[in-house]
């Protein structure tokens, strides 16, 4: 009778300890934990526009030109390019952009006068890629005659001629990285006095990033 009940309790070890549930619940595991929204950084190398307050100039403006005696007063809103910035009239203007044999070309076209533009071209770093060369290779293709290719820096614009009696006037800079660009402007002859002048106000607002 007592093997009986020393087999039953012994029994009753067993099962209890090979049926019962743990006390401590297994922990899934954790979650990779991801930075802040305002902590994650782009990829290194990727293009990021500065705004206008980082560049130090004003979101909007207003140019001043003066037509035949009289000054205009024309509201602007600041364009901010790949290594450049400049302002453009908030009304009149048709912009596009291309690529040509690896140059970058901003454009902006009159939508009162078609054979009015104002155009931004970005020449790629190149060690014989000087200003000088630039301008050199920037009238070699056009129907434009310039007097010379002395000055054309930025304030010194070149203004060439070519049969018809319209205008090609441009300017080069050098920016840090190396990067060429040519601010030009064309207009008709007739145009010379209104639209010669207001281009020419807008090119000398261009400015390079640092």
């Amino acid at each position: 009778m007592k093997r009986v009940i020393l087999s039953g309790i012994l029994l009753t070890l067993l099962l209890s300890g090979c049926g019962g549930t743990k006390t401590t619940a297994e922990k899934a595991p954790a979650p990779e934990s991801q930075p802040p929204a305002a902590e994650q950084t782009a990829p290194a190398g990727a293009d990021r526009s500065p705004t206008a307050a980082e560049l130090g100039r004003e979101d909007r403006a207003v140019l001043e030109v003066t037509v035949e005696g009289e000054t205009e007063e024309v509201p602007a809103a600041l364009f901010i390019g790949q290594g450049y910035s400049l302002y453009i009239p908030e009304e009149g203007w048709r912009y596009e952009k291309d690529l040509d044999d690896g140059v970058a070309e901003d454009t902006w076209e009159s939508t009162l006068n078609g054979e009015v533009e104002l155009e931004v071209r970005q020449y790629p770093a190149s060690p014989d890629r000087t200003p000088d060369a630039v301008k050199a290779a920037f009238v070699k293709d056009r129907d434009y005659v310039f007097e010379d290719l002395m000055g054309g820096s930025l304030g010194d614009p070149l203004t060439g001629t070519d049969e018809d009696g319209d205008f090609l006037s441009f300017m080069a800079a050098e920016g840090a990285d190396g990067t060429v660009y040519v601010i030009s402007w064309e207009y008709p002859g007739e145009a010379a006095e209104g639209f010669g002048t207001r281009l020419a106000q807008i090119a000398n607002t261009f400015q390079l990033m640092e």
